[in-house]
């Protein structure tokens, strides 16, 4: 097949790119022609079967470089429909077969910020043009029909869609993300856990817990922080991935905090660690829940989550109601530490499940309805 794929940058700390990196070098190795459409893409590896189309934006400021993509790659791909028998987008924009929601609703992620936050702040959202400019594309595209099928990457967002945005539940297919097993597997802690830990100044015997991810305030932070503080035994949390510091560091008085910046290697760091914990605010699938998992890690993850999906409680690790249930974070928390048996049998549990998300059977899924888009057509 010859496919198109639309996503505005690469950038390795970023989740959502790093999927669609991964998802088109499957779709290569496999032997489909793959035409990326992108303002720029750095990636790893150059295959044979990639073809990159730069798409004209403003990148001044995010507005305008969000306008200017959505726009020209409307009529870039609008004008190259007969090349290809699918286009798939990873961004808001307007001229597609497939619309992959990966970034779930940004109206969703408003209405759970807006709940935590201060009145200066709310101001602050409601006089900001980028999310409106958002909600428009995001309008544009459900509400104006601008796709042949949805792929929702949890059942979160397929209710989020629905709810917003009055979409039929038929036109949006769950297929839940894919993992190396290879790359994130518990063997990595021979090879790297040590090497780590050293790096960052903690011993062997130290209780870690890991945070990944970049966005700190969606992601919920400074929740897990608190939480940390307030286990009584010590604790050290390790941080990878981009986001505002300054008060996070302010807040940490007497367990370590470790912020490591965005690692190209992160599979070291879930080597490193004992948990994974992410009281995400809102969360459409996160693919550092699976990556957790495969690294035989339990998760401690919110209900906010899609990927609390498929975490089942007291197996896998738990799951807490909001990320504001600090006192529950930190009890589970507390539990690992004190119970290494428990820690154990849920390591196991948790690689046991990763092994169900392989992006061998996420590609099956996704070729199964490539198929029967084209089929549509003829």
């Amino acid at each position: 097949m010859k496919i198109a794929i639309i996503r505005k940058k690469y950038t390795f700390h970023g989740g959502a790119e790093g999927f669609s990196s991964s998802f088109i070098e499957n779709l290569a190795n496999d032997g489909h022609e793959i035409h990326i459409f992108a303002i720029k893409w750095q990636a790893d590896s150059r295959h044979k079967n990639i073809h990159f189309h730069k798409v004209p934006a403003i990148t001044i400021i995010s507005f305008f470089r969000d306008l200017s993509f959505a726009v020209s790659s409307f009529f870039l791909l609008k004008k190259k429909r007969a090349s290809f028998d699918i286009i798939q987008t990873h961004d808001k924009t307007l001229y597609q077969d497939i619309y992959r929601a990966g970034d779930g609703c940004h109206i969703e992620w408003l209405k759970q910020r807006w709940k935590r936050t201060s009145v200066i702040k709310k101001a602050s959202i409601i006089l900001n043009p980028y999310h409106w400019l958002v909600l428009w594309l995001e309008r544009m595209i459900l509400k104006g029909h601008r796709f042949k099928k949805i792929i929702a990457i949890s059942e979160l967002v397929r209710k989020n869609i629905v709810d917003n945005y009055g979409v039929p539940s038929s036109d949006i297919e769950v297929i839940y993300n894919g993992i190396d097993t290879d790359r994130f597997h518990p063997d990595n802690k021979e090879n790297y856990r040590n090497e780590i830990r050293r790096k960052h100044g903690l011993k062997n015997d130290d209780f870690v817990v890991l945070f990944a991810g970049s966005g700190f305030e969606r992601k919920g932070l400074k929740y897990l922080v608190q939480a940390v503080e307030s286990v009584p035994e010590p604790v050290s949390l390790l941080i990878a991935g981009k986001g505002s510091k300054s008060k996070l560091r302010h807040m940490a008085r007497r367990q370590k905090i470790i912020f490591c910046g965005p690692q190209r290697d992160i599979y070291k760091y879930y080597a490193a660690a004992d948990i994974f914990v992410f009281p995400t605010m809102y969360e459409p699938f996160g693919n550092v829940h699976l990556e957790a998992l495969a690294s035989g890690l339990p998760v401690i993850t919110t209900k906010n989550s899609g990927a609390s999906e498929i975490i089942k409680d007291d197996t896998h690790g738990f799951i807490v109601k909001e990320p504001e249930d600090v006192k529950d974070i930190a009890e589970r928390i507390q539990m690992f530490v004190n119970d290494r048996d428990k820690l154990q049998s849920m390591s196991e549990n948790a690689r046991i499940l990763a092994e169900e998300f392989t992006f061998k059977k996420h590609m099956g899924k996704v070729l199964e309805l490539y198929k029967s888009i084209t089929a549509m057509k003829g």
